[in-house]
């Protein structure tokens, strides 16, 4: 895979040195995994990750390796080491699942990465493309306008014609360049604008026509995803009344009600803390979801 400037890629924790050197000896077990995920290269690409296919996945299997090592020593030696066997399955069990839930999460970040930086493009492309379209209709050229660009702090936009211009200034066609970020791009709109001002700088023609035709689909998406939104907020409304409020509400007080003929040794205190601790991590991941699910405009 080719590897692309700093600028094109993310920051991110899994591409740390350490993590490379440390999940080395894993590479021959993590290429015989590598037919079962054909697209996980071209996620790691799209994603901004500088690494392959087969270093991402030894360094997968290494992160699970360390946390079913640690988990087993905190959670599971202790219960051993007390002469309960009969105990130590449910921590057997919590620690597997642990471990299964990170090897999970990190196999699909590369995806949750593309759709962040999607997001974090669509903000600003609209923005980007009327500044552009202004900037050529003006005479300035393609090259000078992408300086300008990087200049206007459009985020994730600027940090892309940063690249492009590294990319030029190191003696590539700016069409190649541009076809070739188009390909990996994460967002679809930034793919279409791209790929319009390659077809115009290789038929000769005016681009600004079809930078406006972009920018005015982006504005009635957002305009549409807003409206949405809008809809969804009602829905998430009741379920937030019926599971955080009147849920938990009028379960507490028909416990109270059952504890006088089941006892105390069925419904106790611990009972009703177990229900406020779950109440408040369940309203931490519905306000999570909700806040994730609002559009980024």
């Amino acid at each position: 895979m080719p590897q692309y400037p700093r600028v094109f890629v993310m920051a991110l924790r899994l591409e740390t040195r350490y993590l490379i050197e440390k999940s080395e000896p894993l590479l021959e077990y993590a290429t015989h995994l590598e037919p079962l995920m054909p697209q996980l290269e071209w996620n790691l690409k799209r994603s901004g990750y500088a690494l392959e296919s087969h270093q991402y996945i030894a360094i997968v299997l290494y992160i699970t390796a360390v946390t079913l090592t640690l988990l087993s020593l905190v959670v599971v030696a202790p219960v051993v080491a007390t002469g309960r066997i009969e105990n130590s399955y449910t921590s057997i069990l919590f620690t597997i699942c642990i471990t299964a839930i990170t090897a999970l999460y990190l196999f699909v970040q590369p995806l949750l990465e593309i759709r962040r930086r999607a997001r974090l493009i669509d903000r600003d492309l609209e923005y980007m493309l009327k500044d552009m379209r202004i900037q050529l209709s003006a005479g300035v050229p393609l090259f000078d306008t992408l300086v300008n660009i990087v200049r206007g702090g459009y985020g994730e936009c600027s940090n892309i014609c940063e690249g492009i211009i590294q990319e030029v200034e190191q003696g590539r066609s700016i069409t190649e360049v541009l076809d070739n970020v188009g390909m990996w791009s994460p967002s679809e709109y930034l793919r279409r604008m791209l790929w319009q001002i390659v077809n115009a700088l290789k038929s000769g023609s005016d681009v600004s026509d079809a930078l406006d035709t972009i920018a005015n689909d982006i504005r009635l998406d957002k305009e549409n995803r807003i409206k949405s939104y809008g809809k969804e907020l009602n829905l998430y409304g009741l379920v937030y009344l019926m599971f955080a409020i009147i849920g938990p509400s009028m379960g507490v007080t028909l416990l109270a009600i059952l504890s006088g003929f089941l006892g105390k040794d069925v419904i106790n205190e611990n009972l009703f803390w177990m229900i406020l601790g779950a109440v408040i991590v369940g309203q931490i991941f519905f306000i999570s979801y909700v806040r994730g699910k609002r559009p980024a405009v």
